[in-house]
């Protein structure tokens, strides 16, 4: 069970009042579940992965905008429909959500200021997740079940999540934090440059649940990736380095960062822990529902002794099958080619 200081338990306190007031007001304003539902604006992957959590949206989803990283190619692997059904530009206005005549819009909670108030006056009923940490996904989820009118299936979900959270906590709970790995999760970015994570984002959340000491908290106050240069990788000396990439397998660059002579001396070089952050359609460090895939990978990557039984393999096969029905033969031929970076056992 997680402890909380006084400090945290009244945020989530308050956050959970929240939460129940928005199922209200949900509730109250869905006369009858939605049979038309548009998905879009910016990180819709994250949107859309959730919200095909349910098998009815197969269904219900008639059109999706901003398909980017390989949400397009991993949909129609899903939804036998998903080609025949429009492709919205990312920065589509109000007007486009109001061709396809949709029951409910479905978008990130950023997008609610800039598109909001144009659904609105447009009549178009809107729903916006954050979706940016385990605890936004665990509420989320049983949102979008009173959305399907699937609480099991919502309860299910919930539960299978929970059941990552508890099985990393536990198995990494008792390393002292003077004892914890000290981590470094960067994103390969444009010409060899390396960037790191603001500290509220779910790469960093991830970094401290696997049990890691993530050296660059603190290092990006901002509110997206921030360039870092290797001399300050070098002087934070991480014993363990992770390395995203969204446009590669991660494995190239992983080996390129190792490679460098600046890194020479680093306990992560020397050590042969320099890993490419694994993937299929596109990678498992961000807060997509892949999210918990990726916190046990991290997990036994800094702790192979504690996660001896764990196989990644087996935990992407039974994650494919539960969440989106890709079992066996069907994971073998869909998700199975595309798995890379550093993801076996």
């Amino acid at each position: 069970m997680t402890a909380y200081s006084p400090d945290e338990y009244s945020s989530l306190m308050k956050r959970k009042v929240v939460f129940v007031a928005v199922l209200a007001i949900l509730a109250f304003s869905l006369a009858a579940l939605p049979s038309r539902i548009v998905l879009g604006g910016k990180a819709v992957i994250m949107v859309a992965d959730a919200v095909y959590l349910f098998p009815q949206a197969t269904d219900s989803v008639v059109a999706v905008g901003g398909a980017d990283q390989g949400l397009g190619v991993f949909l129609s692997a899903i939804d036998q429909g998903f080609k025949a059904k429009p492709s919205l530009d990312k920065a589509a206005g109000a007007e486009t959500y109001a061709a396809q005549k949709p029951d409910l819009v479905i978008l990130k909670s950023a997008m609610k200021k800039s598109l909001g108030p144009s659904l609105d006056a447009l009549g178009i009923k809107q729903l916006y997740l954050n979706l940016e940490t385990p605890e936004d996904y665990l509420r989320e989820i049983l949102l979008l079940g009173d959305v399907f009118g699937d609480q099991a299936r919502a309860r299910a979900v919930v539960a299978f999540y929970q059941a990552a959270l508890d099985g990393v906590a536990a198995k990494v709970a008792g390393a002292p934090e003077s004892a914890r790995p000290r981590v470094l999760l960067l994103q390969s970015a444009a010409a060899g440059s390396y960037e790191v994570p603001p500290d509220s984002w779910m790469q960093t959340i991830l970094a401290e649940r696997a049990g890691g000491s993530p050296v660059w908290k603190g290092a990006n106050p901002g509110s997206g990736w921030a360039k870092v240069g290797m001399e300050q990788i070098a002087a934070w000396n991480p014993d363990a380095i992770f390395v995203v990439s969204y446009r590669e397998d991660s494995r190239g660059p992983a080996k390129a960062l190792a490679a460098d002579p600046a890194l020479a001396a680093v306990a992560a070089v020397r050590g042969g822990k320099v890993f490419g952050f694994p993937q299929d359609f596109y990678s498992w460090d961000q807060p997509d529902t892949r999210w918990a895939l990726g916190l046990e990978w991290m997990a036994k990557r800094l702790y192979p002794e504690r996660f001896a039984g764990l196989s990644i393999q087996a935990e992407a096969e039974r994650f494919f099958s539960f969440c989106y029905g890709l079992a066996g033969p069907h994971f073998d031929a869909v998700v199975k080619p595309r798995l890379s970076g550093d993801y076996g056992d």
